[in-house]
């Protein structure tokens, strides 16, 4: 199976640099423009699914690729569980302000997302950022990677081997994705609109053709 991944547009919580994952703002212009070109670059791929998260940045990222595309379109499928990370009661504040946080508990270094990652591995990050949340609201880790789980299972239960998917989501979740399962760590979070391509193979395993793309037409 052939999955082709796709960050979301920029929104406004993205150009302000505030956290966003389950809190959802609208596209920008750029947002919007981020959609029809990766659209515009996955012209000519046809394909059998077509799956966004819930969020509403994420399906209209994936109505402007779909909008482009020279073949028969899929119905759009917006799913739940392809949501990002939930970060609880960081969700709308500063990303320097969590990350700082973060690091500071962790006792590392570091002000954003990039310089803790280098440092400390996903699972230890999604925990912190669950155990330093004052209100406790958000995903630990273990209860993001059952997430992933249930959904990498959920495509090889409802589509066939040598489907194509198009699958747009966000951008820790691809990065979780690359690194975390298809053990890809040389990889750092995808940018708005960019095109990861992986494949899912019937025993689980997944690997990576392409990761954080912006230039090639497929």
């Amino acid at each position: 199976m052939k999955i082709y991944a796709v960050r979301h547009g920029q929104t406004i919580f993205n150009m302000l640099d505030k956290v966003q994952g389950w809190a959802d703002t609208p596209l920008t212009n750029q947002g919007e423009q981020d959609g029809l070109a990766a659209g515009a670059r996955l012209k000519h791929v046809k394909f059998d699914a077509a799956l966004s998260s819930d969020t509403s940045r994420a399906i209209h990222t994936a109505e402007f690729i779909l909008s482009k595309n020279e073949h028969k379109k899929p119905e759009l499928v917006a799913i739940p569980d392809w949501r990002e990370f939930f970060f609880g009661s960081f969700e709308g504040t500063d990303n320097k302000e969590m990350w700082r946080t973060v690091a500071k508990a962790l006792k590392i270094t570091g002000q954003t997302h990039d310089e803790v990652a280098k440092q400390v591995d996903m699972t230890k990050i999604m925990d912190t950022i669950y155990n330093v949340d004052p209100q406790s609201l958000g995903e630990n880790a273990a209860d993001f990677w059952q997430r992933m789980d249930a959904s990498l299972a959920k495509l090889q239960q409802n589509y066939a081997d040598d489907s194509t998917i198009l699958l747009v989501t966000h951008g820790q979740l691809i990065w979780n994705l690359a690194k975390t399962y298809a053990h890809l760590q040389t990889a750092d979070r995808p940018k708005n609109g960019s095109v990861s391509v992986f494949n899912l193979d019937s025993k689980g395993n997944l690997t990576v053709d392409e990761f954080n793309d912006l230039t090639t037409i497929f």
